[in-house]
Protein backbone atom coordinates (compact mmCIF):
# COMPACT_ATOMS: atom_id res chain seq x y z
CA UNK A 1 0.00 0.00 0.00
CA UNK A 2 1.45 3.37 -1.27
CA UNK A 3 0.24 6.26 1.64
CA UNK A 4 0.32 10.15 0.82
CA UNK A 5 -0.20 12.54 3.78
CA UNK A 6 0.31 16.06 4.06
CA UNK A 7 2.98 17.84 5.38
CA UNK A 8 3.39 20.86 4.57
CA UNK A 9 5.34 22.89 7.00
CA UNK A 10 6.82 20.19 8.81
CA UNK A 11 10.45 21.59 7.76
CA UNK A 12 9.68 24.56 9.86
CA UNK A 13 7.63 25.99 12.47
CA UNK A 14 4.50 24.08 12.01
CA UNK A 15 6.22 20.88 13.55
CA UNK A 16 6.24 22.80 16.92
CA UNK A 17 2.67 22.54 16.60
CA UNK A 18 -0.12 19.70 17.94
CA UNK A 19 -1.20 19.25 14.32
CA UNK A 20 2.51 19.38 13.08
CA UNK A 21 3.43 16.62 16.18
CA UNK A 22 1.10 14.29 15.35
CA UNK A 23 1.92 14.04 11.40
CA UNK A 24 5.15 13.72 12.33
CA UNK A 25 4.70 10.95 14.77
CA UNK A 26 2.48 9.40 11.89
CA UNK A 27 4.96 9.37 9.25
CA UNK A 28 7.89 8.40 11.75
CA UNK A 29 5.75 5.19 12.29
CA UNK A 30 4.61 4.35 8.77
CA UNK A 31 7.92 4.34 7.58
CA UNK A 32 8.67 1.46 10.18
CA UNK A 33 6.03 -0.56 8.49
CA UNK A 34 7.42 -3.17 6.20
CA UNK A 35 4.31 -3.85 4.12
CA UNK A 36 3.65 -0.01 3.12
CA UNK A 37 5.55 2.68 1.44
CA UNK A 38 4.55 6.62 2.49
CA UNK A 39 5.52 10.14 0.68
CA UNK A 40 5.02 13.37 2.95
CA UNK A 41 3.61 16.21 0.37
CA UNK A 42 5.34 19.24 1.47
CA UNK A 43 5.28 22.80 0.25
CA UNK A 44 6.90 24.36 -3.07
CA UNK A 45 10.88 24.40 -2.00
CA UNK A 46 10.58 23.02 1.44
CA UNK A 47 13.48 20.77 2.40
CA UNK A 48 13.60 17.58 3.76
CA UNK A 49 14.34 17.72 7.48
CA UNK A 50 17.34 15.98 9.68
CA UNK A 51 14.86 14.42 11.86
CA UNK A 52 12.60 12.49 9.10
CA UNK A 53 13.02 8.91 8.80
CA UNK A 54 15.09 8.32 5.18
CA UNK A 55 12.31 5.24 4.84
CA UNK A 56 9.84 8.43 4.32
CA UNK A 57 9.52 9.82 0.46
CA UNK A 58 9.72 13.86 0.46
CA UNK A 59 7.91 15.51 -2.20
CA UNK A 60 7.56 19.29 -2.53
CA UNK A 61 4.54 20.63 -4.23
CA UNK A 62 3.14 23.83 -6.13
CA UNK A 63 4.77 26.64 -7.10
CA UNK A 64 6.53 29.69 -4.86
CA UNK A 65 4.15 32.48 -4.36
CA UNK A 66 3.00 35.14 -1.96
CA UNK A 67 2.51 33.83 1.71
CA UNK A 68 -0.93 34.11 1.09
CA UNK A 69 -1.63 32.85 -1.81
CA UNK A 70 0.82 29.91 -2.17
CA UNK A 71 -1.20 27.16 -1.46
CA UNK A 72 -4.64 27.91 -2.49
CA UNK A 73 -3.72 29.03 -5.85
CA UNK A 74 -0.90 26.82 -6.53
CA UNK A 75 -1.27 23.20 -4.59
CA UNK A 76 -4.29 21.55 -5.86
CA UNK A 77 -3.74 19.96 -9.37
CA UNK A 78 -0.55 19.83 -8.63
CA UNK A 79 -1.01 17.68 -5.80
CA UNK A 80 -3.57 15.73 -8.02
CA UNK A 81 -0.92 14.94 -10.87
CA UNK A 82 1.38 14.18 -8.59
CA UNK A 83 -0.30 11.62 -6.37
CA UNK A 84 -1.19 9.92 -9.88
CA UNK A 85 2.80 9.80 -10.88
CA UNK A 86 3.46 8.30 -7.66
CA UNK A 87 0.42 5.65 -7.75
CA UNK A 88 -1.15 6.56 -4.14
CA UNK A 89 -3.56 3.86 -2.73
CA UNK A 90 -4.73 6.67 -0.20
CA UNK A 91 -4.12 10.37 1.15
CA UNK A 92 -4.47 11.51 4.72
CA UNK A 93 -5.17 15.25 5.46
CA UNK A 94 -3.06 15.09 8.73
CA UNK A 95 -3.58 18.84 9.72
CA UNK A 96 -6.94 20.61 8.98
CA UNK A 97 -5.96 24.21 8.40
CA UNK A 98 -8.72 27.36 8.51
CA UNK A 99 -6.33 29.90 6.89
CA UNK A 100 -5.71 30.03 3.05
CA UNK A 101 -2.28 30.11 3.41
CA UNK A 102 -2.26 26.78 4.02
CA UNK A 103 -3.15 24.26 2.05
CA UNK A 104 -6.98 22.97 1.42
CA UNK A 105 -8.19 19.46 1.85
CA UNK A 106 -8.07 18.40 -1.28
CA UNK A 107 -9.97 15.79 -3.68
CA UNK A 108 -7.62 13.38 -4.70
CA UNK A 109 -7.71 10.69 -7.72
CA UNK A 110 -7.94 7.79 -4.15
CA UNK A 111 -9.61 7.30 -1.34
CA UNK A 112 -9.10 10.42 1.31
CA UNK A 113 -8.75 11.03 5.17
CA UNK A 114 -8.86 13.70 6.82
CA UNK A 115 -8.10 14.28 11.10
CA UNK A 116 -10.23 16.79 12.36
CA UNK A 117 -8.30 17.59 15.87
CA UNK A 118 -10.55 19.96 16.93
CA UNK A 119 -13.51 22.41 15.67
CA UNK A 120 -12.21 25.03 18.04
CA UNK A 121 -12.92 28.12 15.23
CA UNK A 122 -16.51 26.86 14.83
CA UNK A 123 -17.24 26.04 18.92
CA UNK A 124 -14.96 28.06 21.16
CA UNK A 125 -14.32 31.11 18.75
CA UNK A 126 -16.87 33.16 17.06
CA UNK A 127 -16.15 32.32 13.49
CA UNK A 128 -17.76 36.29 12.57
CA UNK A 129 -14.66 37.53 14.39
CA UNK A 130 -11.97 36.03 12.18
CA UNK A 131 -11.51 38.04 8.81
CA UNK A 132 -13.74 37.87 6.10
CA UNK A 133 -10.81 35.31 3.90
CA UNK A 134 -10.61 33.40 7.12
CA UNK A 135 -14.15 32.68 7.38
CA UNK A 136 -14.90 31.68 3.65
CA UNK A 137 -11.73 29.66 3.57
CA UNK A 138 -12.62 28.13 6.67
CA UNK A 139 -16.09 27.21 6.73
CA UNK A 140 -15.36 25.87 2.66
CA UNK A 141 -12.36 23.67 3.77
CA UNK A 142 -14.58 22.20 6.80
CA UNK A 143 -17.35 21.18 4.46
CA UNK A 144 -14.64 19.00 2.18
CA UNK A 145 -12.85 17.46 5.07
CA UNK A 146 -16.63 16.12 6.25
CA UNK A 147 -16.56 14.53 2.57
CA UNK A 148 -13.58 12.63 3.10
CA UNK A 149 -13.81 8.46 2.81
CA UNK A 150 -12.82 9.02 6.39
CA UNK A 151 -12.85 11.21 9.38
CA UNK A 152 -10.72 10.66 12.51
CA UNK A 153 -11.01 12.35 15.76
CA UNK A 154 -8.28 12.11 18.18
CA UNK A 155 -10.58 11.82 21.46
CA UNK A 156 -13.66 10.93 21.94
CA UNK A 157 -14.88 14.32 22.71
CA UNK A 158 -13.71 15.37 19.40
CA UNK A 159 -15.89 12.66 17.48
CA UNK A 160 -18.84 13.85 19.67
CA UNK A 161 -18.29 17.08 18.48
CA UNK A 162 -18.19 16.54 14.88
CA UNK A 163 -21.17 14.00 14.83
CA UNK A 164 -23.03 17.43 16.54
CA UNK A 165 -21.89 20.16 14.19
CA UNK A 166 -22.46 18.02 11.24
CA UNK A 167 -25.59 15.60 12.61
CA UNK A 168 -24.25 12.96 11.16
CA UNK A 169 -23.49 9.25 11.62
CA UNK A 170 -20.81 8.89 14.64
CA UNK A 171 -20.00 5.63 13.11
CA UNK A 172 -18.58 7.66 10.28
CA UNK A 173 -15.45 9.12 12.45
CA UNK A 174 -12.53 6.93 13.65
CA UNK A 175 -11.68 7.74 17.30
CA UNK A 176 -7.87 7.83 16.85
CA UNK A 177 -5.89 9.55 20.18
CA UNK A 178 -2.75 10.81 19.76
CA UNK A 179 0.63 9.37 20.64
CA UNK A 180 3.47 10.39 23.04
CA UNK A 181 6.79 9.94 22.74
CA UNK A 182 8.51 12.02 25.10
CA UNK A 183 11.37 10.50 26.90
CA UNK A 184 12.93 12.57 30.41
CA UNK A 185 16.04 15.02 28.86
CA UNK A 186 17.91 15.84 32.63
CA UNK A 187 20.90 17.44 30.68
CA UNK A 188 21.17 20.94 33.01
CA UNK A 189 23.07 22.51 29.75
CA UNK A 190 19.86 22.80 28.39
CA UNK A 191 18.71 25.23 31.38
CA UNK A 192 21.73 27.58 31.05
CA UNK A 193 21.38 27.68 27.50
CA UNK A 194 17.56 28.68 27.06
CA UNK A 195 18.75 31.54 30.14
CA UNK A 196 16.56 29.18 32.80
CA UNK A 197 16.98 28.99 36.19
CA UNK A 198 15.67 26.29 38.62
CA UNK A 199 13.42 26.13 40.51
CA UNK A 200 10.22 27.17 37.30
CA UNK A 201 7.48 26.35 36.67
CA UNK A 202 6.39 25.59 32.74
CA UNK A 203 3.64 26.88 30.68
CA UNK A 204 3.78 24.96 27.29
CA UNK A 205 1.28 26.63 24.65
CA UNK A 206 1.00 30.17 22.71
CA UNK A 207 0.10 33.30 23.00
CA UNK A 208 -3.26 33.15 21.09
CA UNK A 209 -6.02 34.14 23.96
CA UNK A 210 -7.14 30.13 24.01
CA UNK A 211 -4.22 29.46 25.74
CA UNK A 212 -4.24 31.59 28.33
CA UNK A 213 -0.96 32.89 28.85
CA UNK A 214 -2.82 35.96 30.50
CA UNK A 215 -4.20 33.93 32.91
CA UNK A 216 -1.24 32.09 33.53
CA UNK A 217 0.86 35.32 34.24
CA UNK A 218 -1.79 36.04 36.60
CA UNK A 219 -1.95 33.09 38.49
CA UNK A 220 1.74 33.37 39.28
CA UNK A 221 2.27 37.28 39.93
CA UNK A 222 -0.04 36.27 42.86
CA UNK A 223 2.31 32.94 43.94
CA UNK A 224 5.22 35.39 43.31
CA UNK A 225 3.77 38.17 45.79
CA UNK A 226 3.16 35.31 48.28
CA UNK A 227 7.09 34.52 48.15
CA UNK A 228 7.44 31.67 45.08
CA UNK A 229 10.93 31.96 44.56
CA UNK A 230 10.32 30.08 41.26
CA UNK A 231 10.69 31.40 37.02
CA UNK A 232 8.07 30.78 34.76
CA UNK A 233 8.74 29.79 31.47
CA UNK A 234 6.58 30.09 28.99
CA UNK A 235 7.22 27.85 25.77
CA UNK A 236 5.75 30.09 23.06
CA UNK A 237 5.58 30.88 19.03
CA UNK A 238 8.43 32.72 17.44
CA UNK A 239 5.98 34.93 16.19
CA UNK A 240 2.10 35.97 16.86
CA UNK A 241 -0.32 38.53 16.07
CA UNK A 242 -1.28 37.91 19.83
CA UNK A 243 2.08 38.83 21.81
CA UNK A 244 2.09 42.56 21.46
CA UNK A 245 0.08 42.82 24.70
CA UNK A 246 2.17 40.34 26.48
CA UNK A 247 5.10 41.76 27.52
CA UNK A 248 3.37 44.95 28.73
CA UNK A 249 1.41 42.71 31.11
CA UNK A 250 4.36 41.24 32.35
CA UNK A 251 6.08 44.80 32.90
CA UNK A 252 2.41 45.94 34.64
CA UNK A 253 2.87 42.82 37.12
CA UNK A 254 6.24 43.19 37.94
CA UNK A 255 7.43 39.83 36.59
CA UNK A 256 10.37 41.58 34.26
CA UNK A 257 12.75 39.02 35.90
CA UNK A 258 10.72 36.42 36.75
CA UNK A 259 9.41 35.64 33.22
CA UNK A 260 11.21 33.44 30.25
CA UNK A 261 9.40 33.12 27.24
CA UNK A 262 11.01 30.62 24.61
CA UNK A 263 9.73 29.42 21.30
CA UNK A 264 11.36 27.45 18.31
CA UNK A 265 13.33 24.63 20.72
CA UNK A 266 14.33 21.14 19.30
CA UNK A 267 12.92 18.47 20.77
CA UNK A 268 15.56 17.54 23.16
CA UNK A 269 15.70 20.48 24.65
CA UNK A 270 11.70 20.96 24.97
CA UNK A 271 12.14 18.11 26.64
CA UNK A 272 14.89 19.21 29.20
CA UNK A 273 12.47 22.04 30.10
CA UNK A 274 9.78 19.39 31.30
CA UNK A 275 11.78 17.40 32.44
CA UNK A 276 13.45 19.60 35.05
CA UNK A 277 10.49 21.90 36.00
CA UNK A 278 8.83 21.98 39.05
CA UNK A 279 5.49 21.57 37.63
CA UNK A 280 3.04 22.18 34.55
CA UNK A 281 0.72 24.99 34.63
CA UNK A 282 -1.84 24.40 31.60
CA UNK A 283 -4.56 26.86 31.91
CA UNK A 284 -6.15 26.54 27.97
CA UNK A 285 -9.56 27.66 27.24
CA UNK A 286 -10.53 25.04 25.13
CA UNK A 287 -8.53 21.59 23.66
CA UNK A 288 -9.15 18.99 21.08
CA UNK A 289 -6.73 16.56 22.76
CA UNK A 290 -4.06 18.58 24.77
CA UNK A 291 -0.25 17.26 23.87
CA UNK A 292 1.34 19.13 27.10
CA UNK A 293 0.44 17.42 30.03
CA UNK A 294 0.56 13.63 28.79
CA UNK A 295 4.25 15.06 28.10
CA UNK A 296 4.57 16.46 31.21
CA UNK A 297 3.14 12.72 32.17
CA UNK A 298 6.04 11.14 30.09
CA UNK A 299 8.57 13.43 32.19
CA UNK A 300 7.21 12.52 35.55
CA UNK A 301 5.90 16.40 35.93
CA UNK A 302 3.22 16.90 38.16
CA UNK A 303 0.78 19.06 36.38
CA UNK A 304 -2.06 21.66 37.15
CA UNK A 305 -4.36 21.77 34.17
CA UNK A 306 -7.52 23.17 32.47
CA UNK A 307 -10.94 21.36 33.72
CA UNK A 308 -11.95 20.64 30.21
CA UNK A 309 -14.10 17.24 28.90
CA UNK A 310 -11.01 16.18 26.37
CA UNK A 311 -7.84 16.61 29.07
CA UNK A 312 -10.72 14.80 31.67
CA UNK A 313 -10.68 12.13 28.78
CA UNK A 314 -6.86 11.45 28.11
CA UNK A 315 -5.14 12.07 31.73
CA UNK A 316 -7.74 10.24 33.83
CA UNK A 317 -7.29 11.19 37.74
CA UNK A 318 -3.66 12.05 36.94
CA UNK A 319 -3.53 15.65 37.48
CA UNK A 320 -5.16 18.42 39.42
CA UNK A 321 -7.81 20.19 37.36
CA UNK A 322 -8.66 23.95 37.48
CA UNK A 323 -10.97 26.14 36.51
CA UNK A 324 -9.03 27.96 33.94
CA UNK A 325 -11.24 31.34 34.44
CA UNK A 326 -10.16 31.99 37.88
CA UNK A 327 -6.43 33.20 37.91
CA UNK A 328 -6.29 32.78 42.35
CA UNK A 329 -8.20 29.50 42.38
CA UNK A 330 -5.34 28.55 39.94
CA UNK A 331 -2.83 30.16 42.03
CA UNK A 332 -3.62 28.18 45.09
CA UNK A 333 -3.88 24.89 43.56
CA UNK A 334 0.02 25.35 42.43
CA UNK A 335 0.61 26.39 45.94
CA UNK A 336 -1.19 23.36 46.98
CA UNK A 337 0.74 21.49 44.27
CA UNK A 338 4.02 22.82 45.35
CA UNK A 339 3.88 22.18 49.27
CA UNK A 340 2.48 18.68 49.07
CA UNK A 341 5.84 16.63 48.40
CA UNK A 342 3.65 13.37 48.42
CA UNK A 343 0.83 14.08 45.86
CA UNK A 344 4.23 15.39 44.31
CA UNK A 345 5.91 12.11 44.04
CA UNK A 346 3.02 9.94 43.41
CA UNK A 347 2.60 12.02 40.17
CA UNK A 348 5.79 11.06 39.30
CA UNK A 349 5.49 7.59 39.43
CA UNK A 350 2.01 7.11 37.76
CA UNK A 351 2.80 9.54 34.48
CA UNK A 352 5.37 7.46 33.12
CA UNK A 353 2.49 4.99 33.05
CA UNK A 354 -0.29 7.07 31.92
CA UNK A 355 1.71 8.55 28.99
CA UNK A 356 2.93 4.71 27.94
CA UNK A 357 -1.07 4.03 27.34
CA UNK A 358 -0.90 6.24 24.33
CA UNK A 359 1.62 4.32 22.12
CA UNK A 360 3.33 5.02 19.05
CA UNK A 361 2.41 1.43 17.65
CA UNK A 362 -1.14 1.65 18.65
CA UNK A 363 -1.46 4.58 16.61
CA UNK A 364 -0.51 3.80 13.46
CA UNK A 365 -1.87 0.63 13.99
CA UNK A 366 -4.99 2.74 14.05
CA UNK A 367 -4.06 4.71 11.34
CA UNK A 368 -3.10 1.40 8.69
CA UNK A 369 -6.74 0.05 9.47
CA UNK A 370 -8.48 2.81 8.62
CA UNK A 371 -6.27 3.06 5.21
CA UNK A 372 -6.70 -0.51 4.40
CA UNK A 373 -10.28 0.05 4.87
CA UNK A 374 -10.33 2.32 2.29
CA UNK A 375 -8.50 -0.13 -0.13
CA UNK A 376 -9.69 -3.41 -0.08
CA UNK A 377 -10.75 -4.57 -3.48
CA UNK A 378 -9.77 -1.44 -5.21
Amino acid sequence: MRIGIEAWGLSGDMLNTGMGTYTARLLQGLARTSDVSVIAYVGPNEERPAWLDAGVGWQPVGRRLPAKFTALASRSLPLNRRLKADRIDVFHSASFHCRPQFPQVPSPPCPLVVTLHDLIIQTYYDPRTLPLRQQIFSGWNLRRAIKAEAVVAVSEYGRDQIVDYFNCPADRIHVIPNSIDFPPNSDPEVLRRWGVAAPYLLFAGSYEPRKNLTGALEAFASLVGDGLPHQLVAVVERESGHSPGIRPLIERLGLVDRVRLVDSLPESDLRALYTQAEALFFPSFAEGFGYPPLQAAACGLPAVVSDLPPLRETLGTWPVFVDPHRPLEMAAAIGELLGDAGARARMRAAGPDLAAKFSLVGNVGAHLDVYRSLTLGR
